[in-house]
């Protein structure tokens, strides 16, 4: 078994891993929303904010996927749904609260939706992932 297998399925087949993770990126995101920026860091990229969404987003929605995967045994369309929900709501929530603090700018839909296509891109990743164990344990069978 291949490392990457090794820790997909340590990470995959056990509540706790995601279900943590999970709790540590809405720490992550709650003291990311709630920061006061003091200088606003260089652009490298043109719309380099909304990639950061997505990306941030790609990480939350794939350990609460994996997590509902397990501990709600949802799967398929469900749980796309369910993450998709959770997701979207937290990034409204976010882009709501950013409005209040000083030096941020609140509801923009842009980054809601970088927020939303990152989730949704999280739990095909998850799949994927899920897949590619399933067909390593197979060979190895």
């Amino acid at each position: 078994m291949s490392i990457l297998s090794r820790v997909l399925d340590f990470t995959l087949n056990r509540p706790a891993v995601p279900t943590i993770l999970f709790g540590i990126w809405l720490v992550i995101l709650y003291h990311v929303s709630n920061s006061v920026p003091t200088e606003m860091p260089k652009m490298l990229v043109p719309q380099q904010d909304k990639i950061l969404h997505f990306v941030f987003f790609l990480g939350g929605a794939t350990t609460l996927a994996a997590s509902l995967r397990l501990l709600a045994k949802l799967q398929g369309i469900p749980l796309l749904l369910a993450v998709a929900l959770v997701m979207g709501l937290l990034g409204a929530l976010d882009e709501y609260n950013q409005q209040f603090i000083p030096g941020r700018s609140g509801l923009s839909l842009e980054d809601w939706l970088a927020d939303i296509t990152g989730a949704l891109t999280g739990v095909l990743l998850l799949r994927f992932l899920v897949a590619k164990l399933q067909t390593e344990e197979i060979k190895e069978a």
